[in-house]
């Protein structure tokens, strides 16, 4: 007996991937939305992973390190350097940290080797193939209907 099933089907649309990650699987990790989509940051993502901050921009450099002379990922794009102050009031000092698009907190996943990591990109790729049966059931006009129905939403959302 085939006991698969999927727990939140995608009855109306399939999810984009920011409410794959955030609804799904990351829960509140979005700091805010910018021209080029959500961002969270590194300090933001060793809370909820529960590591120390400077193992998540370790994460960061090595997958910059591996991948950042592949044009396609874009990294600069995805993991934008900036800076924070922190300490006591009269003797702030600033800080690194890096602010991270949903591809780039995709691809780091990649490089956090924790169970609650593991976990998320487990659950990240299950969504994604069965976003993939979703659409691989539709006919070519319910295609160009879902298409239709993303393009009415970009222009609404912009």
């Amino acid at each position: 007996m085939n006991d698969f099933r999927i727990d939140k089907p995608f009855e109306t649309k399939p999810p984009r991937l920011k409410d794959l990650v955030n609804e799904h699987i990351m829960g509140d990790v979005w700091i805010r939305d910018t021209p080029f989509g959500p961002v969270t940051d590194s300090l933001k993502i060793a809370e909820h992973f529960e590591m120390k901050h400077h193992n998540v921009l370790r994460a960061i450099d090595k997958c910059n390190e591996e991948l950042g002379t592949e044009l396609k990922f874009d990294l600069c794009k995805n993991f934008i350097e900036n800076r924070y102050l922190s300490g006591p009031k009269d003797r702030k000092r600033e800080y690194r940290k890096v602010d991270i698009s949903e591809f780039g907190l995709t691809l780091l996943l990649l490089y956090i080797n924790t169970p609650k990591a593991r976990r998320i990109s487990a659950e990240i790729l299950y969504r994604f193939f069965i976003l993939k049966t979703y659409i691989e059931g539709l006919s070519e006009s319910q295609i160009d209907a879902l298409k239709g129905y993303y393009r009415k939403h970009m222009k609404n959302d912009s």
